[in-house]
């Protein structure tokens, strides 16, 4: 029987993969290297499950361990011919680090925008992005052509942006609060 503890680690886990792979990607700069750390780093947390303690931030413990993997990976190739320095890589991960609180209030705004959004608009958005499929395909799919589709999609976006920054207030929306 899975305990209640290992649901959670395992919810946060899933739930963070693609803040993992953006910061993983951040210090690497080579989605292929970065896809790499991310199984190496879901690896390592998975070993370290026991260790996790319910309520507190997994999302700075899983950047912590990535950290180390990304450093691990960069040791095995040391001999790229773009590897950055401790000191560079210091700066990333301090950059990404102060960026969290910013980046959980856009997450925040933006699942609250597209729960305004029409059901045809989010569906729109959930086959382009989540499911990662082309352009081409969703049109033939509606009977649209795919200039149409992609239109729609630019007006999508544009709309959840401009929700967005409303929700960051002028503050964050001067500083570059939107992704």
């Amino acid at each position: 029987m899975i305990s209640d503890r290992h649901i959670e680690f395992f919810r946060q886990l899933t739930d963070s993969q693609s803040r993992l792979y953006a910061y993983i990607l951040s210090l690497v700069s080579n989605p292929e290297v970065a896809r790499d750390v991310l199984q190496e780093t879901n690896l390592v947390l998975i070993r370290k499950a026991a260790e996790f303690e319910p309520g507190s931030n997994f999302i700075a413990w899983s950047f912590a361990v990535s950290r180390y993997q990304v450093m691990a990976s960069r040791t095995r190739s040391s001999r790229d011919r773009l590897v950055f320095c401790d000191e560079v890589l210091d700066a990333i991960s301090g950059a990404f680090d102060e960026d969290n609180e910013q980046f959980e209030d856009q997450l925040d705004a933006l699942s609250n925008c597209m729960a305004k959004l029409p059901d045809s608009h989010r569906e729109l958005i959930r086959q382009r992005y989540q499911d990662a499929r082309p352009v081409k395909a969703i049109a033939e799919e509606l009977g649209q052509s795919a200039n149409s589709v992609a239109v729609m999609l630019h007006r999508i976006r544009k709309t959840l942006m401009e929700c967005i920054e409303g929700a960051a207030g002028p503050s964050q929306a001067h500083e570059g609060g939107a992704a």
